[in-house]
C-alpha cells in the first residue's frame, strides 16, 4: 500500500495495488478506482482537508461517516481493540491516521 498526499493541490491518494485502472466512481469528493476484475486498486480523495477537518481528531460520528458504518460497528471494533482511541469526558476521539489505517485495511465489497 502507498499514500501519498499532494499539500499543494490538497488531493490524497491511496493506492493498495499497482494494476492497471479499468474504471473509477466519483461521489462527494471521493473517487474509488477498480482494475478489471472489479477490485478496488486505490482511493483519491480530493479536497481532503475539507473532508478531514483541520483537527487530528475525529468524533464517532465523523468515523462513521468517512466509513460509510454504523455507531455500533465502531463501538464493537473499540471494544475489540480493533482502531486506537481516547476517551475525552465520555467522548470517544479517533486520530485521523487511524481511521485511514483502518480503512485502508477493512475488507472492501465490490459494487454491483
Amino acid at each position: 500500500m502507498k499514500i501519498h498526499h499532494d499539500t499543494a493541490r490538497d488531493y490524497l491518494t491511496i493506492d493498495f495495488a499497482q494494476e492497471v485502472e479499468a474504471r473509477s466512481v466519483y461521489n462527494e469528493g471521493i473517487i474509488v478506482r477498480y482494475d478489471k476484475a472489479g477490485h478496488v486498486i486505490g482511493i483519491d480523495i480530493t479536497d481532503s482537508m475539507k473532508l478531514f477537518g483541520g483537527s487530528d481528531l475525529m468524533t464517532l460520528q465523523e468515523v462513521c461517516s468517512f466509513l460509510g458504518v454504523s455507531e455500533s460497528t465502531v463501538r464493537r471494533k473499540v471494544r475489540a481493540n480493533k482502531i486506537k482511541h481516547t476517551i475525552e469526558g465520555n467522548r470517544y476521539r479517533f486520530k485521523r491516521s487511524d481511521v485511514l489505517s483502518l480503512a485502508a485495511t477493512a475488507p472492501r465489497a465490490v459494487p454491483p
